[in-house]
């Protein structure tokens, strides 16, 4: 099925989206700190450059109720989520969902959520050893596109080409640049600066202790550096051999 010009919801007549009429949803389900935040942003950008006012995303750890608050406009829909509930494997399974892991150096991950979120390393073990029982369910099946973080960071545009690629969307390069400016660290942090100084106020969304800006799923701490490298200095080496059992458990690695 190609979204064309016509039923694509305003979307630029440019950029098609080739699917095969079988999925409608895109999972981002990627490891804590490691920019699937960014990930969940670019298809969003992505989809909505292919298909307009058609695609729907929020975040969300319970599937059917996402589903259900989707307005009954939208034909696609975009999902950040750290976990995968039964109805989200379902539809994987079935060829439903396509799923976009983006996964990092343990280390740093550990380091910059116990930073952001104020969570003990025990805690953040067991968030990272979930993240890491998807990474394995995901590479055995073949089914999700798998983004290393210091890609994203280094080659920020080849990352969102093979987004757009994994999605079948066919883009024009300065749509991808364009999004690739949109979705930029430099981007989030002026997207954060400004709700920090009250600007769209009322996009501002509460989850658990946490809060959000409803339009990009960015926390109003969420960035930070960016940089790699900073776990390993910054957790004890008590920590940095459970990490490191960890990352041999799953056969975990990094590019």
């Amino acid at each position: 099925m190609t979204v064309n010009s016509e039923c694509n919801g305003g979307a630029p007549a440019n950029v098609r989206l080739t699917a095969d009429g079988t999925w409608d949803l895109v999972l981002c389900n990627g490891m804590i700190r490691s920019a699937s935040t960014w990930s969940y942003n670019v298809a969003l950008h992505l989809m909505r450059a292919a298909a307009g006012s058609l695609v729907y995303g929020d975040y969300g750890e319970d599937t059917r109720a996402f589903l259900a608050a989707a307005p009954p406009s939208a034909r696609y829909r975009v999902l950040k989520c750290h976990m995968l509930d039964a109805l989200a494997r379902e539809l994987i399974d079935a060829g439903r969902a396509k799923v976009i892991y983006t996964c990092r150096d343990l280390a740093d991950a550990a380091a910059s959520f116990m930073r952001m979120f104020q969570y003990d390393f025990d805690h953040t073990w067991l968030a990272l050893q979930g993240a890491l029982e998807l990474y394995r369910l995901h590479r055995e099946s073949g089914k999700a596109l798998i983004l290393g973080y210091h890609s994203v960071i280094s080659q920020p545009l080849d990352a969102i080409a093979g987004i757009a690629r994994y999605l079948g969307i066919e883009a024009p390069r300065e749509i991808l640049r364009a999004i690739g400016e949109k979705t930029s660290i430099e981007s989030a942090r002026a997207r954060v600066d400004q709700l920090k100084s009250g600007v769209d106020a009322d996009k501002l969304v509460r989850f658990d202790r946490f809060v959000h800006d409803r339009e990009t799923l960015l926390n109003l701490d969420h960035i930070r550096d960016g940089s790699s490298g900073y776990g390993r200095v910054l957790l004890t080496p008590e920590q940095l051999a459970r990490i490191d059992a960890l990352a041999e458990q799953y056969h975990f690695h990094t590019e």
